[in-house]
């Protein structure tokens, strides 16, 4: 069952991309993918609040002719919002506002799917995607994380992690890990404001 949604989920992504084609084909365009924890966990210390926070400042902030595409993730991962421009931001907007918290992390299927649309049509790796996993992180030791970063890491793409919560060191010490392997920084989301997420997206 789990398959079957992701499959959907990706042929709806292809769908929502194919019809402005034009737009997401401009090499010169760099693409925001927002990796979204939307799983129990994130009900306590307020995560979720700092977690849309500073996904929100992300879709305020992020710069005309780019694209903005949000996967969100609990038992399973999914495309809420295709690759977009910013004359889109309001419904982007909304649908971080609507995520409500369920079921349990899977933190490496967030992160699998935002590969697979970072390479969606672009083969020759010319187009750059920024991707920032927003998460408490409160999941079990995954070592699948490793090889993930390692790929992100080369390819034209790169990976940020700001946590949503304090948390004990073998939390904080995995989503450390898992930037500085893919290329990126990590934050504790709680220690910065949210436009602290401006110069992850515009590097």
């Amino acid at each position: 069952m789990k398959q079957f949604i992701r499959y959907l989920s990706l042929t709806l992504f292809l769908v929502f991309v194919s019809k402005d084609l034009s737009f997401s084909q401009r090499e010169s365009s760099k693409r925001v993918i927002l990796v979204l924890d939307g799983t129990y966990t994130m009900r306590e210390n307020n995560s979720l609040g700092v977690m849309k926070s500073w996904a929100n400042t992300a879709i305020d902030y992020f710069n005309d002719g780019d694209s903005l595409c949000i996967i969100t993730f609990s038992n399973y991962a999914k495309v809420s919002v295709p690759f977009l421009p910013v004359q889109h931001r309001q419904f982007m907007l909304n649908v971080v506002d609507e995520i409500t918290p369920t079921l349990a992390t899977y933190v490496y299927d967030g992160l699998s799917l935002a590969l697979e649309a970072h390479n969606w049509g672009n083969p020759d790796q010319l187009r750059e995607s920024v991707i920032v996993l927003l998460s408490d992180g409160l999941a079990p030791n995954d070592d699948r994380l490793d090889a993930i970063a390692s790929e992100i890491d080369s390819l034209n793409c790169i990976l940020h992690v700001v946590q949503t919560t304090f948390a004990e060191d073998k939390y904080v010490n995995q989503l450390k890990t898992l930037a500085e392997n893919a290329g990126g920084v990590y934050l504790q989301g709680v220690s910065f404001k949210p436009e602290r997420i401006v110069p992850l997206i515009r590097h």
